[in-house]
């Protein structure tokens, strides 16, 4: 699989969205022919606030799937596709407590893992300057275990704590080992890359 891939299957986990629904009355034409009949629908979407990752996204579904996404509002990108939705389903796209690392991503060469890796935390990852660690917040401890799982194979440690009193967890990396996830992971979102780029140079 392509290394693309895997990023949109990290992002559609993160900050994405799978939902079915019957369209009522849709209209369909079948040689020529036009006629009226609930039909499902399968989409996907993506919402960030962050526009170089949107633009990531809208790219990737276009080079990978040859669809083009519609923009429903400044943040939030969406497409329908059963066959990409069943697509992502496979490589572990769901909602919060039902996402996961599909065996695809998890047995794949090291550029498709650190793909994968940097989507999910450009999302959802967090560069505490107080606490000088890189951390991601999340209900779904499985889900992270099998993230810490992903790093650990590519030579980057974390460690996970919790359950916190929402019953959340946190994937975190240490202070001492900032710069190796710099190296092998690091960000996107640019924000998040000045920020931990300051702290590694100790400006902050």
């Amino acid at each position: 699989m392509k290394p693309e891939e895997a990023r949109i299957a990290a992002h559609v986990c993160s900050d994405g969205c799978m939902i079915t629904y019957v369209e009522k009355e849709s209209l369909q034409i079948v040689n020529g022919r036009r006629y009226h009949r609930n039909r499902r629908r399968y989409e996907v979407g993506y919402c960030n606030t962050n526009k170089k990752l949107l633009e990531e996204f809208s790219k990737d579904i276009l080079d990978i799937y040859k669809i083009t996404v519609r923009r429903r509002k400044s943040t939030d990108l969406i497409f329908k596709s059963k066959r990409v939705y069943s697509r992502i389903k496979e490589l572990g796209g769901g909602n919060t407590l039902g996402w996961c690392i599909g065996n695809e991503i998890l047995k794949s060469k090291k550029t498709v893992k650190i793909f994968w890796l940097r989507a999910f935390f450009d999302d959802e990852g967090t560069v505490d300057k107080t606490n000088f660690v890189v951390r991601v917040k999340s209900m779904n401890v499985a889900g992270l275990n099998q993230a810490r799982c992903l790093m650990t194979t590519i030579g980057v440690p974390s460690r996970i704590t919790g359950p916190n009193c929402d019953d959340s967890w946190y994937l975190t990396v240490s202070r001492r080992d900032l710069i190796k996830f710099q190296k092998m992971i690091g960000f996107n979102h640019s924000e998040k890359k000045l920020l931990l780029e300051k702290i590694l140079n100790g400006s902050e």
